[in-house]
């Protein structure tokens, strides 16, 4: 049965919701990113200013050039050469142009290529540590969030926060640097022009500001509204096969109609934000145009500026127009990244499951519980206890999905000792695979323990010492067999060794346990053999039984078998309950099945009647009460 999910039509359609100003957390995450870079990114922008202002200064040197050539007139004064430059000729005028010039193509080259790298290095550990935490949630977030929901945060908002940062950031940066430098060589050329270029700055920051909250509330609206289309496409190619058996075509295809209307209306809606104020920013550049022209005019008849400074002028201010709407633009997508960073950093904040602990190699200080220095590897080899087998108990277990879901589980209380063969029965929803959930601790409980060997895991505060045990170390002292086998994208060596501690021989002998010898004999790569994700590429048999052979080699106290038997062949089944009887005959078995022909070798049986013990006895006694039940 699978587990009951908290209200999910609460949560499908909702996504988190982002208002005002960038939370501190962002900017800490993107300095965090940038941390052990930052020396290096400081010297290439200094590199990339240093080639833009070389290249920008061209126009200043062609000035000072013309100026050599100016003779006085009623309309314009020849002012006299710089000293640096005094006595160059054409010739000379032409090699200073030249090395300016290959100077700042080198230094622009070097700043975009090494800046790129730095910035893209810095995005990927972002992602990196955003894919960690999350790894590490409680199960709860992700029965609340549809898997198409998570894979927006890890696709389109990280696509748009790489675009940005990952190498476009140098173009914006450079953008940076051609306002300053054209703000400090126009200076250069004549005071008389900055006034002019400070006040359609200044003018252009105005429309940004006035159209910087719509813009930042459609970004964020595009970005919630992609997730539902994408989520219920999830859904529908998981499901596809069902959809089709059963004719429902028509539905998905409506509702994904409806929930695609309602992204492309948005993106209709931030593209004609976008427009307006693109549309504003030109208007503000050919207003600059217009002031240059007269102004120009008005300095060269009153003799206040030079031919040479009029050209260097209009240089800049044509260049300095289409910059400044560069930049704003700019500035609107960057802003769009941000609102990818800020739903990426939303992950990156939340609560750890509860026991989790980051490990010491993570490389963001966040408030989240972090291994200790030697622990960690410690753990990796450490056992619960060096028994074979171990007990379970359970002590006034109530337990629930969710606060406003009723109770799967009310009041348990008993334990099984240390080898015992334990089955447990009851109608579907009285609780079965509710009280594996609960053995794992995947979710936190309103009231009650579960303990192995009098131990249970440390959920409180992790990062303390206590009589508790690691999470991890407690969860790997019970091995499952799951009626849907659990297998991952990977070689058969991966799937076999979770731990990367086993020789090949030993890999060999447990799948010659389980009767895998002839099929294992038959894939030409061996242990490098690829099993495709869930296992695709295998057969319902042959993942039940690799995941038997994995129990073997977990050498775990606590065996749990739920429903392992309900899909497989007679021959694989035979293996299954031979298994119980000899491979894990010294271990403590917890078996759930429908089959009761499965429990009679059990040494006793647990009855659930919705979420409470109806009996627990021996198999001859409780069997036929059980039967007789199902009857009337």
């Amino acid at each position: 049965m699978a587990s009951p999910k908290p209200n999910q039509n609460r949560y499908l359609d909702q996504e988190s919701a982002f208002r005002g100003r960038y939370n501190k957390s962002v900017f800490n995450s993107l300095y965090l990113s940038y941390q052990p870079m930052l020396r290096k990114i400081f010297a290439f922008i200094v590199v990339g200013f240093i080639g833009r202002f070389l290249l920008l200064s061209n126009a200043n040197i062609i000035g000072v050039w013309v100026d050599t050539f100016c003779k006085p007139s009623a309309l314009a004064q020849c002012k006299p050469v710089p000293a640096l430059f005094a006595g160059l000729g054409n010739v000379g005028f032409l090699q200073v142009l030249m090395v300016v010039t290959l100077g700042g193509f080198v230094c622009t080259a070097l700043f975009r290529i090494g800046f790129s790298r730095l910035s893209a290095a810095a995005v990927s550990r972002f992602y990196d540590e955003v894919t960690l935490r999350t790894s590490r949630l409680p199960i709860q977030f992700f029965d609340t969030n549809p898997v198409g929901r998570i894979v927006t945060r890890f696709s389109s908002d990280y696509g748009n926060v790489f675009r940005m940062f990952g190498g476009p950031l140098a173009e914006f940066l450079a953008i940076i640097f051609d306002l300053t430098c054209m703000l400090i060589l126009i200076s250069v050329a004549s005071l008389y022009y900055l006034p002019m270029i400070l006040f359609i700055g200044l003018a252009n920051y105005g429309v940004y500001r006035l159209n910087r909250n719509r813009l930042r509330i459609e970004r964020r609206e595009l970005s919630a509204s992609r997730s539902p289309s994408i989520a219920h496409f999830a859904e529908t190619t998981q499901g596809a096969s069902t959809i089709r058996i059963f004719g429902r075509q028509p539905t998905f295809m409506t509702r994904f109609a409806r929930l695609n209307n309602r992204f492309q209306d948005q993106r209709m809606r931030t593209t004609k934000v976008l427009l307006t104020f693109s549309m504003q920013m030109s208007g503000l550049t050919a207003l600059l145009l217009l002031m240059t022209g007269l102004a120009g005019y008005w300095l060269a008849q009153h003799g206040l500026v030079s031919v040479g400074s009029i050209g260097v002028a209009f240089t800049f201010v044509v260049f300095s127009g289409n910059t400044l709407q560069n930049f704003f633009e700019w500035l609107a997508q960057f802003e769009e990244a941000m609102t990818g960073v800020e739903r990426l950093d939303d992950y990156l904040r939340r609560k750890l499951e509860p026991g989790a602990r980051l490990p010491i190699s993570r490389e963001f200080a966040t408030d989240h519980p972090v291994y200790g220095r030697n622990e960690e590897e410690t753990l990796k080899h450490a056992r619960l206890l060096e028994a074979r087998s171990a007990s379970v108990t359970v002590e006034d277990l109530w337990f629930r999905y969710s606060p406003e879901l009723p109770y799967v589980l009310k009041g348990l209380d008993f334990t099984i000792r240390p080898g015992e063969k334990i089955g447990i029965v009851g109608r579907t929803g009285s609780g079965k695979t509710s009280f594996v959930q609960a053995l794992f601790h995947l979710y936190p409980f309103e009231r009650g323990r579960v303990l192995i060997d009098g131990r249970g895991p440390n959920v409180d505060r992790p990062d303390q010492l206590t009589n508790n045990v690691d999470l991890g170390l407690f969860r790997r002292s019970i091995a499952l067999i799951s009626q849907e086998p659990t297998l991952f994208r990977g070689t058969l060596r991966e799937n076999l060794d979770l731990t990367r501690s086993h020789s090949d021989e030993k890999l060999l002998d447990a799948l010659t346990r389980v009767g895998l010898l002839e099929w294992f004999q038959s894939q030409p790569q061996g242990f490098e053999s690829p099993v495709e994700e869930r296992g695709r590429n295998l057969s319902a048999g042959e993942k039940q039984l690799l995941c038997m052979a994995r129990c073997l080699l977990q050498d775990a106290p606590v065996i749990v078998m739920d429903e392992a038997t309900s899909s497989i062949d007679p021959q694989s089944e035979e293996i299954l309950v031979r298994a119980t009887r000899e491979f894990f005959s010294d271990r403590t078995q917890i078996i759930i099945a429908h089959r009761l022909s499965t429990l009679v070798h059990c040494d006793r049986i647990l009855w659930l009647h919705k979420g409470e013990i109806r009996m627990f006895d021996r198999p001859e006694k409780l069997l036929p009460v059980f039967q007789n039940a199902h009857l009337t």
